[in-house]
């Protein structure tokens, strides 16, 4: 395949890195070692991967509200035909309409814990249905400090990449991780949940210490499918920059890079809509439309730091 004008590479943080490495663009070592011929050294490339992670604070439910029965074959197939049929009913939502964001702590600038509420309990990832009647959060932190990277396992471009997300190596991480939990709980013990609520099943009324929660959190945290940062943007002198502003990968002609991967540091919150924002502002660079610019725009600060989460 030929271009005239330019190539843009819009992998993901996982893809985008990987082709590039295999195109001899990336840290010049590691590349040998493979038999890769080295076009760039560009060592930031697969590093600073961020991603954020989450877990799931489960409590069973008195009243026959979930979706428990939602999920049962027959009712499936009945709820699918509705939705094929005319849009509605229970197959038309993902029922993760409730979240919020909030701050860990007093002095936390902004807030840096996410929660998503769900009205049934989620096992394996969905893959096996709920055993009873139960309602949970899924609880993380948005501003982790621990950075993973991924390297090419071969020269075969069908082989997956090496990843290591290197997630809760940092003591910040941990203790934020932790408030998780006690946040999620103080929530649910609000008097609206008196009604419906039950015993906790995750983590469990046996996990009380801190070191009890924080193993918990080691063992049913999982990925919320938000990795970024992989091909970091920045100025063409840091070292760890793989784009520059322009979101040309820094060194090649003709060649960017517009996705989740060229994000500095990750967001507080969702990725598809910021995403979404760059490639829009993107393809105005590319297009050569100057970007919008708007002065003096309000920002929300709280009253006091001290006090409010």
């Amino acid at each position: 395949a030929f271009v005239t004008k330019e190539v843009i590479l819009s992998g993901g943080a996982i893809n985008s890195p990987q082709l590039l490495m295999l195109s001899g663009i990336g840290n010049a070592d590691d590349l040998r070692k493979l038999g890769i011929p080295v076009l760039v050294h560009l060592p930031g490339v697969g590093q600073n991967l961020q991603d954020h992670l989450e877990v799931y604070v489960q409590q069973q439910c008195t009243k026959p509200v979930t979706l428990y029965r939602a999920q049962k074959p027959i009712r499936m197939v009945k709820i699918g035909l509705e939705w094929l049929w005319r849009f509605t009913g229970e197959g038309a939502t993902s029922h993760l309409e409730s979240g919020g964001f909030i701050r860990s702590g007093p002095g936390v600038q902004h807030p840096d814990i996410q929660l998503h509420f769900l009205p049934s309990q989620v096992i394996d990832h969905g893959r096996v249905n709920p055993k009873i009647e139960a309602y949970q959060v899924h609880v993380g932190t948005m501003r982790a400090t621990s950075l993973g990277w991924l390297k090419l396992k071969s020269s075969d471009p069908r082989d997956p990449p090496i990843i290591d997300p290197n997630y809760l190596s940092t003591e910040k991480d941990i203790v934020d991780f932790r408030q998780c939990i006690k946040l999620s709980r103080e929530i649910f013990a609000q008097r609206a949940f008196d009604e419906f609520r039950g015993p906790e099943i995750l983590p469990g009324p046996n996990v009380e210490s801190d070191k009890d929660i924080d193993a918990f959190i080691r063992q049913k945290s999982d990925t919320a499918y938000h990795p970024s940062c992989t091909c970091k943007m920045g100025h063409p002198n840091d070292k760890g920059s793989v784009v520059d502003p322009e979101t040309k990968v820094i060194g090649v002609e003709n060649l960017r890079v517009i996705d989740a991967s060229i994000m500095p540091s990750i967001v507080s919150g969702n990725l598809n809509a910021p995403t979404i924002m760059m490639a829009e502002k993107a393809s105005d660079i590319v297009r050569g439309i100057p970007s919008l610019r708007e002065e003096n725009v309000p920002l929300y600060k709280p009253k006091t730091l001290e006090s409010q989460r």
